[in-house]
Protein backbone atom coordinates (compact mmCIF):
# COMPACT_ATOMS: atom_id res chain seq x y z
CA UNK A 1 0.00 0.00 0.00
CA UNK A 2 2.87 2.43 0.88
CA UNK A 3 5.06 1.61 -1.81
CA UNK A 4 1.52 2.37 -4.59
CA UNK A 5 1.04 5.64 -2.95
CA UNK A 6 4.50 6.46 -3.12
CA UNK A 7 4.87 5.82 -6.87
CA UNK A 8 1.65 7.95 -6.88
CA UNK A 9 3.56 10.84 -5.23
CA UNK A 10 6.09 10.47 -7.67
CA UNK A 11 4.45 10.15 -10.76
CA UNK A 12 1.92 13.20 -9.98
CA UNK A 13 4.78 15.35 -9.50
CA UNK A 14 6.41 15.10 -12.49
CA UNK A 15 2.86 15.18 -13.62
CA UNK A 16 2.20 18.58 -12.12
CA UNK A 17 5.61 19.94 -13.30
CA UNK A 18 4.68 19.37 -16.63
CA UNK A 19 1.46 20.75 -16.05
CA UNK A 20 2.92 23.76 -15.27
CA UNK A 21 5.33 24.16 -18.00
CA UNK A 22 2.54 24.06 -20.53
CA UNK A 23 0.42 26.65 -19.14
CA UNK A 24 3.32 28.81 -19.40
CA UNK A 25 2.08 29.66 -22.94
CA UNK A 26 -1.48 28.40 -22.97
CA UNK A 27 -4.43 29.34 -20.70
CA UNK A 28 -4.35 26.35 -17.59
CA UNK A 29 -8.36 25.54 -18.66
CA UNK A 30 -7.01 24.33 -22.49
CA UNK A 31 -4.25 22.58 -20.88
CA UNK A 32 -6.02 20.45 -18.37
CA UNK A 33 -8.65 19.22 -21.29
CA UNK A 34 -5.88 18.69 -23.80
CA UNK A 35 -4.13 16.82 -21.34
CA UNK A 36 -6.96 14.54 -19.78
CA UNK A 37 -7.95 13.71 -23.43
CA UNK A 38 -4.43 13.05 -24.07
CA UNK A 39 -4.59 10.77 -20.89
CA UNK A 40 -7.92 8.50 -22.04
CA UNK A 41 -6.19 5.53 -23.89
CA UNK A 42 -3.76 5.26 -20.64
CA UNK A 43 -7.45 4.81 -18.79
CA UNK A 44 -8.82 2.35 -21.14
CA UNK A 45 -5.32 0.44 -21.18
CA UNK A 46 -5.55 0.60 -16.96
CA UNK A 47 -9.54 -0.36 -17.24
CA UNK A 48 -8.51 -3.57 -19.77
CA UNK A 49 -6.13 -4.56 -17.61
CA UNK A 50 -8.00 -4.42 -14.09
CA UNK A 51 -10.39 -6.95 -15.27
CA UNK A 52 -12.95 -5.42 -13.59
CA UNK A 53 -16.64 -5.52 -14.09
CA UNK A 54 -18.87 -3.39 -15.22
CA UNK A 55 -19.19 0.01 -13.18
CA UNK A 56 -21.86 0.72 -10.32
CA UNK A 57 -24.11 3.99 -10.56
CA UNK A 58 -22.65 4.97 -7.20
CA UNK A 59 -19.03 4.51 -8.71
CA UNK A 60 -20.25 6.91 -11.34
CA UNK A 61 -21.37 9.15 -9.27
CA UNK A 62 -18.54 9.40 -7.20
CA UNK A 63 -16.35 10.08 -9.84
CA UNK A 64 -17.84 13.02 -11.74
CA UNK A 65 -18.59 14.63 -8.20
CA UNK A 66 -14.52 13.65 -8.25
CA UNK A 67 -14.05 15.22 -11.56
CA UNK A 68 -15.69 18.36 -10.82
CA UNK A 69 -13.38 18.94 -7.38
CA UNK A 70 -10.34 17.79 -9.64
CA UNK A 71 -10.92 20.34 -12.70
CA UNK A 72 -11.59 23.50 -10.32
CA UNK A 73 -8.70 22.28 -8.07
CA UNK A 74 -6.00 21.56 -11.40
CA UNK A 75 -6.94 24.66 -13.67
CA UNK A 76 -6.14 26.43 -9.73
CA UNK A 77 -2.64 24.63 -9.58
CA UNK A 78 -1.69 25.13 -13.12
CA UNK A 79 -3.08 28.59 -12.80
CA UNK A 80 -0.48 29.12 -9.41
CA UNK A 81 2.51 27.14 -10.57
CA UNK A 82 2.64 28.86 -13.98
CA UNK A 83 2.39 32.39 -12.90
CA UNK A 84 4.02 32.07 -9.12
CA UNK A 85 6.57 29.52 -9.07
CA UNK A 86 6.85 26.22 -8.59
CA UNK A 87 8.42 26.19 -5.07
CA UNK A 88 5.57 28.35 -3.50
CA UNK A 89 2.45 27.16 -4.53
CA UNK A 90 3.59 23.44 -4.42
CA UNK A 91 3.89 22.86 -0.94
CA UNK A 92 1.08 25.14 0.23
CA UNK A 93 -1.18 23.07 -2.02
CA UNK A 94 0.34 19.83 -0.89
CA UNK A 95 -0.18 20.08 2.85
CA UNK A 96 -3.89 21.10 2.50
CA UNK A 97 -4.36 18.35 0.34
CA UNK A 98 -3.21 16.27 3.03
CA UNK A 99 -5.30 17.75 5.40
CA UNK A 100 -8.14 17.48 3.59
CA UNK A 101 -8.26 13.41 3.40
CA UNK A 102 -7.43 13.40 6.84
CA UNK A 103 -9.98 15.41 8.46
CA UNK A 104 -12.41 13.71 6.45
CA UNK A 105 -11.15 10.06 7.38
CA UNK A 106 -11.41 11.49 11.09
CA UNK A 107 -14.80 11.15 10.75
CA UNK A 108 -15.51 8.35 8.61
CA UNK A 109 -12.68 6.10 9.51
CA UNK A 110 -10.10 5.29 11.89
CA UNK A 111 -9.18 8.17 14.37
CA UNK A 112 -5.62 9.37 13.03
CA UNK A 113 -2.80 9.16 16.40
CA UNK A 114 -0.89 11.21 18.07
CA UNK A 115 2.02 11.25 15.81
CA UNK A 116 -0.56 12.37 12.43
CA UNK A 117 -1.97 15.37 14.93
CA UNK A 118 1.60 16.15 15.35
CA UNK A 119 1.96 16.60 11.80
CA UNK A 120 -1.16 18.94 11.36
CA UNK A 121 0.36 21.28 13.74
CA UNK A 122 3.56 20.96 11.68
CA UNK A 123 1.47 20.88 8.38
CA UNK A 124 0.07 24.74 9.67
CA UNK A 125 3.85 25.93 10.50
CA UNK A 126 5.27 24.53 7.29
CA UNK A 127 2.57 26.82 5.29
CA UNK A 128 3.24 29.89 7.80
CA UNK A 129 7.66 29.50 6.38
CA UNK A 130 7.09 28.79 3.04
CA UNK A 131 4.88 32.30 2.63
CA UNK A 132 7.01 34.23 5.10
CA UNK A 133 8.66 36.23 2.46
CA UNK A 134 5.55 37.23 0.84
CA UNK A 135 3.76 37.90 3.48
CA UNK A 136 6.75 40.37 5.18
CA UNK A 137 6.38 41.71 2.05
CA UNK A 138 2.70 42.69 1.72
CA UNK A 139 2.39 41.40 -1.94
CA UNK A 140 -0.93 41.11 -3.21
CA UNK A 141 0.89 38.59 -6.02
CA UNK A 142 1.82 36.54 -2.97
CA UNK A 143 -1.25 36.49 -0.94
CA UNK A 144 -3.31 35.56 -4.52
CA UNK A 145 -0.46 33.12 -4.76
CA UNK A 146 -1.39 31.46 -1.70
CA UNK A 147 -5.20 31.33 -2.29
CA UNK A 148 -4.79 29.80 -5.02
CA UNK A 149 -2.75 27.46 -3.60
CA UNK A 150 -4.93 26.62 -0.79
CA UNK A 151 -7.97 26.46 -3.07
CA UNK A 152 -6.70 24.04 -5.42
CA UNK A 153 -5.46 21.87 -2.97
CA UNK A 154 -8.71 21.80 -1.03
CA UNK A 155 -10.36 20.68 -4.55
CA UNK A 156 -7.95 17.89 -5.06
CA UNK A 157 -8.37 16.78 -1.65
CA UNK A 158 -11.64 16.43 -2.09
CA UNK A 159 -11.17 14.40 -5.28
CA UNK A 160 -8.85 12.37 -3.48
CA UNK A 161 -11.90 11.77 -1.02
CA UNK A 162 -14.61 10.71 -3.63
CA UNK A 163 -12.85 8.97 -5.74
CA UNK A 164 -12.02 6.57 -2.48
CA UNK A 165 -15.66 6.28 -1.44
CA UNK A 166 -16.74 3.83 -3.84
CA UNK A 167 -14.56 0.92 -2.37
CA UNK A 168 -11.86 -2.11 -3.53
CA UNK A 169 -14.83 -3.41 -5.63
CA UNK A 170 -14.90 -0.20 -8.05
CA UNK A 171 -11.72 -0.70 -9.74
CA UNK A 172 -10.53 2.57 -11.83
CA UNK A 173 -14.25 3.35 -12.53
CA UNK A 174 -14.45 6.18 -10.23
CA UNK A 175 -11.55 7.83 -12.38
CA UNK A 176 -13.55 6.90 -15.94
CA UNK A 177 -16.31 9.23 -13.94
CA UNK A 178 -14.50 11.49 -12.75
CA UNK A 179 -12.64 12.05 -16.66
CA UNK A 180 -15.51 12.29 -18.18
CA UNK A 181 -17.07 15.13 -16.07
CA UNK A 182 -14.28 17.22 -16.07
CA UNK A 183 -13.50 16.48 -20.35
CA UNK A 184 -17.31 17.17 -20.88
CA UNK A 185 -17.05 20.21 -17.94
CA UNK A 186 -14.06 21.92 -19.68
CA UNK A 187 -14.91 21.64 -23.53
CA UNK A 188 -17.52 24.36 -23.75
CA UNK A 189 -15.02 26.42 -22.06
CA UNK A 190 -12.39 25.23 -24.61
CA UNK A 191 -14.56 25.42 -27.51
CA UNK A 192 -16.66 28.66 -26.70
CA UNK A 193 -14.21 30.69 -24.63
CA UNK A 194 -13.00 34.41 -24.75
CA UNK A 195 -9.75 33.36 -25.35
CA UNK A 196 -8.94 31.35 -28.44
CA UNK A 197 -6.59 28.20 -28.52
CA UNK A 198 -3.79 28.12 -30.95
CA UNK A 199 -3.03 24.38 -31.56
CA UNK A 200 0.12 25.28 -32.89
CA UNK A 201 1.39 27.11 -30.16
CA UNK A 202 0.72 24.06 -27.75
CA UNK A 203 3.66 22.74 -26.08
CA UNK A 204 2.11 19.21 -27.31
CA UNK A 205 5.16 17.36 -25.64
CA UNK A 206 4.35 18.85 -22.22
CA UNK A 207 0.84 18.31 -22.46
CA UNK A 208 0.93 14.39 -23.52
CA UNK A 209 3.02 13.93 -20.37
CA UNK A 210 1.01 15.94 -17.84
CA UNK A 211 -2.07 13.73 -19.04
CA UNK A 212 -0.61 10.10 -19.92
CA UNK A 213 1.36 10.67 -16.00
CA UNK A 214 -1.65 12.14 -14.24
CA UNK A 215 -3.77 9.42 -15.86
CA UNK A 216 -1.03 7.18 -14.43
CA UNK A 217 -0.74 8.28 -10.75
CA UNK A 218 -4.53 8.12 -10.09
CA UNK A 219 -4.28 4.50 -10.95
CA UNK A 220 -1.69 3.87 -8.73
CA UNK A 221 -3.74 6.06 -5.73
CA UNK A 222 -6.83 4.18 -5.91
CA UNK A 223 -4.76 0.86 -6.82
CA UNK A 224 -3.23 1.77 -3.46
CA UNK A 225 -6.61 2.42 -1.28
CA UNK A 226 -7.50 -0.73 -2.32
CA UNK A 227 -5.70 -1.87 0.39
CA UNK A 228 -4.92 1.13 2.99
CA UNK A 229 -7.24 3.72 4.56
CA UNK A 230 -7.93 6.78 3.01
CA UNK A 231 -6.23 9.15 5.87
CA UNK A 232 -2.87 7.18 5.50
CA UNK A 233 -3.19 6.89 1.78
CA UNK A 234 -3.95 10.67 0.93
CA UNK A 235 -1.14 11.88 3.25
CA UNK A 236 1.20 10.24 1.33
CA UNK A 237 0.76 11.08 -2.20
CA UNK A 238 0.89 14.33 -1.35
CA UNK A 239 3.86 13.63 -0.80
CA UNK A 240 4.07 14.54 -4.87
CA UNK A 241 5.87 18.09 -4.64
CA UNK A 242 8.95 16.50 -4.09
CA UNK A 243 8.95 15.19 -7.45
CA UNK A 244 8.18 18.92 -9.26
CA UNK A 245 10.51 20.64 -6.75
CA UNK A 246 13.38 18.40 -7.72
CA UNK A 247 12.36 18.65 -11.55
CA UNK A 248 11.50 23.16 -10.84
CA UNK A 249 15.34 23.00 -9.37
CA UNK A 250 17.05 20.84 -12.08
CA UNK A 251 15.78 22.44 -14.96
CA UNK A 252 14.22 26.40 -14.19
CA UNK A 253 16.74 27.38 -12.02
CA UNK A 254 14.02 28.21 -9.60
CA UNK A 255 15.74 29.00 -6.21
CA UNK A 256 14.36 28.49 -1.88
CA UNK A 257 14.74 31.28 0.20
CA UNK A 258 15.87 30.11 3.75
CA UNK A 259 12.37 29.92 5.36
CA UNK A 260 11.01 28.38 2.24
CA UNK A 261 13.13 25.81 2.28
CA UNK A 262 12.61 25.45 6.32
CA UNK A 263 9.12 24.91 5.14
CA UNK A 264 9.27 22.63 2.75
CA UNK A 265 11.42 20.80 5.39
CA UNK A 266 8.37 21.34 7.84
CA UNK A 267 5.98 20.39 5.54
CA UNK A 268 7.52 16.73 4.64
CA UNK A 269 7.88 16.26 8.17
CA UNK A 270 4.29 16.85 8.43
CA UNK A 271 2.96 14.46 5.59
CA UNK A 272 5.20 11.99 7.23
CA UNK A 273 4.00 12.33 10.78
CA UNK A 274 0.21 12.31 9.47
CA UNK A 275 1.26 9.61 6.93
CA UNK A 276 2.54 7.30 10.42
Amino acid sequence: MALLAAIAAMVWGAADYFGARATRGVSAIHIVFLSQVLGLPVLAVWLAASGVGAPTTSSLLWGVCAGAFGLLGMVLLYRALSAYGIVWAAPVTAVTVALVPLVVGLFVQTAPGPLALCGVCCALASIALVNRAAQATRSAIAMRTLALALSAGGALGLQLVCLSQPGPGAGLWPLAGARACSILCAAPLVLRGRVRLDLGGVPWLFVAMAGVLDTAAFAFYLFAMDHGLLGVVGPIVSLYPAATIVLALLFDGERLTRSQALGLCLGASALLLVAV
